[in-house]
């Protein structure tokens, strides 16, 4: 009888472990293994140095860089992002999603006390969802931590370890990345993706 317990007690450690398997991809900049794109212009500029992802606009424009993540965008996922930037009410930054091309993609954004969901759709930007945020303003650059996260048909975004706001959209494309509009320079750190491997 003890036998048979601990042979069952064995497989549900098993199936648990199994059940929440999930594989751990990072991305320091220390080498462009992801395919970033760099490109330095008149007005903007993005490239990998020191070790970080660095966007910077010289006039109120907005620069994206993504690239496409090794992810299965059916099953579920979290990619955390460290942004570290100077924070005020003039410039925009954050997560980059959904991304076809330059005229269709998706944006969460933050700035100082707000956040705000961007769709960008054959060319036309809208705001889908905007609030309030807890992210003051500094002076000099801070670390920001900003998680999104799929759960089922649901997208979850996290700043600092508060969760900002949920919705639900279906993601048709795995280009991800970072977005900065106005006069500033945004550098990321680091990316941590984790897939599920098995759905919970």
């Amino acid at each position: 009888m003890r036998k048979i317990i601990c042979i069952l007690l064995g497989i549900m450690i098993y199936s648990t472990s199994f059940g929440q398997e999930k594989q751990i991809i990072r991305e320091t900049f220390e080498s462009n293994k992801f395919q970033w794109d760099e490109f330095y212009e008149k007005n903007r500029s993005s490239n990998i140095q020191d070790g970080a992802l660095v966007i910077k606009n010289e006039d109120n424009i907005t620069t994206i860089s993504v690239v496409e993540f090794p992810l299965n965008t059916e099953q579920n996922f979290k990619i955390h992002f460290k942004f570290i930037s100077k924070i005020n009410s003039d410039n925009w930054f954050g997560i980059v999603y959904n991304y076809e091309d330059e005229d269709n993609y998706s944006c969460f954004l933050m700035q100082e006390q707000k956040f705000k969901i961007i769709n960008k759709v054959d060319g036309t930007q809208r705001i889908s969802r905007q609030g309030s945020i807890i992210l003051y303003s500094a002076k000099k650059e801070k670390e920001i931590n900003a998680v999104m996260e799929k759960k089922g048909q649901k997208l979850i975004f996290s700043v600092d370890n508060m969760e900002v706001i949920t919705i639900t959209k279906p993601l048709s494309y795995p280009a991800f990345g970072c977005c900065l509009q106005g006069e500033a320079t945004l550098k990321v750190d680091e990316i941590i993706m984790e897939q599920q491997l098995q759905d919970e």
